[in-house]
């Protein structure tokens, strides 16, 4: 399981398709909602301000 960087809540990377990648890294979401979230604000939640 890994972490879903807008929510917090854990996330099966092996199940979803709901992802994106930054700067060489990738990041697993439970929906989309939060995947956009994340793509309007990357630096919010890479720096490890959620929420």
């Amino acid at each position: 399981m890994v972490t879903d960087p807008v929510c917090g809540r854990d996330v099966n990377p092996n199940e979803t398709e709901i992802q994106s990648e930054r700067d060489g890294e990738m990041y697993y979401f439970c929906s989309i909602d939060c995947r956009e979230a994340f793509g309007q604000e990357p630096e919010r939640y890479t720096n490890g301000q959620n929420g």
